[in-house]
């Protein structure tokens, strides 16, 4: 099989065809290995049964529900109030674009979406006010981790779908992170200032302007308090409430705001087909692979191997971070998670690592993955928006990537970090 892997996948993958097809195709030459026929019977059926999963209808309303707040105007909102709170601080604009990226994490849980909405903002006004075009990019895309990581998180959705980890207590592990991976970004961010002379001190804005934007603000920051909210106290499940988050940032979009036109409908619709159209794609391409780990007992292969490397839990995390920060330089984070999630997280547990635990690990890491040079995902929508070359944009971002990582070794080494929340409310 390794030798099919090597021999098909990578350099198909090295030639553009998409991770989706690559790994069907892939499926395929493994089963014409082995030599049964009735093997392909199993492809179209498992690539059917792989999308029953109930929790993955929230998905595509959370998708929608992110695309609603951003027609609706709701970017604007957010970054007037972040720049009231924290926009006074010595390089004052890139710490609100770091406390929007927060904000906007609690709407779209997607990096992509949160790069582009804010970007589109931030980089010209980061430009405008003095700032390196290649710092204000990297401040955009090094923010954007947040976004999968504070609920609600697609990532999220695709590793408790894969691997039947409670989405619920996924979402509570991953509010103390992501603050701390924020409060990181604007404490590197100020350094940096510092020593480039970037955005001098601005004066407060006054307490009546932050209270404006607070009650122009609250709307939106309400969705995510909602999601919460309705799912700790048993109002709804989190499928539920994606269409409730879908319902409510319609009603603030055409009644509070006012902003959102019928015409933005038919565009919502249509980017909400595509983005879940790819994702469950390649949900269903990876489940025809995953009967291969089982065929072939690669869990166990993989156990061993790292239980002859070292039987110490915190030396095998290590390794796991670094594998899985390699990975997400390189591969899409949806497909790392499918793959490698049935084979990595069955062995953490024998090293006595909670699933809620190791899940946040694997999301955060990928996630840092997709600002990582030199392949990231964020990378390329942030170059795209600024024409930054890449090469300038990911020398520029390799502080705040830093700034990242120590924040994953810190919730790796000390698990209160991503367990408070779900032991608080009995998921762990």
């Amino acid at each position: 099989m390794v030798g099919i892997i090597f021999g098909t996948f990578v350099p198909m993958l090295l030639l553009g065809v998409p991770i989706a097809f690559c790994l069907v195709l892939m499926t395929i030459f493994v089963y014409v290995d082995i030599g049964d026929p009735r093997l392909f019977t199993q492809i179209p059926q498992r690539m059917f049964s792989s999308t029953e999963n109930l929790l993955l209808l929230a998905i595509p309303f959370f998708i929608m529900a992110g695309e609603i707040m951003n027609r609706a105007g709701i970017t604007d909102k957010l970054m007037t109030l972040a720049g009231s709170l924290v926009g006074w601080v010595r390089g004052g604009l890139a710490h609100t674009n770091i406390v929007s990226s927060m904000f906007f994490a609690g709407i779209t849980g997607s990096a992509v979406s949160d790069t582009v909405a804010v970007g589109k903002i931030m980089i010209p006004a980061m430009k405008k006010n003095g700032y390196s075009e290649e710092y204000a990019a990297a401040v955009t895309a090094a923010s954007s981790v947040i976004g999968p990581i504070i609920p609600p998180s697609i990532p999220m959705l695709i590793y408790a779908s894969v691997m039947n980890v409670s989405i619920a207590g996924m979402f509570l592990a991953g509010m103390l992170p992501g603050v701390l991976v924020a409060i990181a970004l604007i404490v590197t961010a100020y350094i940096v200032a510092v020593r480039k002379g970037y955005g001098e001190r601005a004066p407060f804005v006054g307490f009546a302007r932050l209270f404006i934007a607070i009650l122009q603000g609250i709307p939106a920051l309400l969705l995510p308090a909602i999601i919460m909210g309705g799912i700790l106290f048993g109002f709804f499940s989190p499928t539920q409430a994606s269409a409730v988050a879908v319902m409510y940032g319609l009603l603030i979009g055409f009644v509070f705001y006012r902003t959102l036109k019928l015409s933005d409908i038919a565009p919502i619709l249509l980017h909400t087909v595509k983005a879940t159209a790819m994702i469950m794609f390649l949900l269903a391409c990876a489940k025809s692979f995953s009967w291969l780990v089982s065929y072939y007992n690669l869990v166990d292969e993989v156990t061993v191997m790292f239980v002859s490397l070292t039987e110490n839990k915190y030396v095998f995390l290590l390794l796991v971070n670094i594998l899985f920060l390699i990975i997400g330089m390189f591969l899409d984070m949806g497909f790392a998670i499918i793959v490698l999630g049935p084979l990595l997280a069955p062995v953490a547990y024998q090293y006595g690592v909670d699933p809620i635990h190791f899940a946040l690990i694997t999301c955060t890491n990928l996630t840092i993955g997709l600002a990582s040079p030199p392949f990231g995902l964020v990378l390329f929508a942030a170059c795209g928006i600024s024409n930054v070359k890449l090469t300038r944009l990911s020398w520029a971002i390799l502080p705040f990537v830093g700034a990242e990582i120590l924040v994953l070794l810190l919730i790796t080494y000390v698990p209160f970090f991503t367990m408070y929340f779900p032991r608080l409310f009995g998921y762990a």
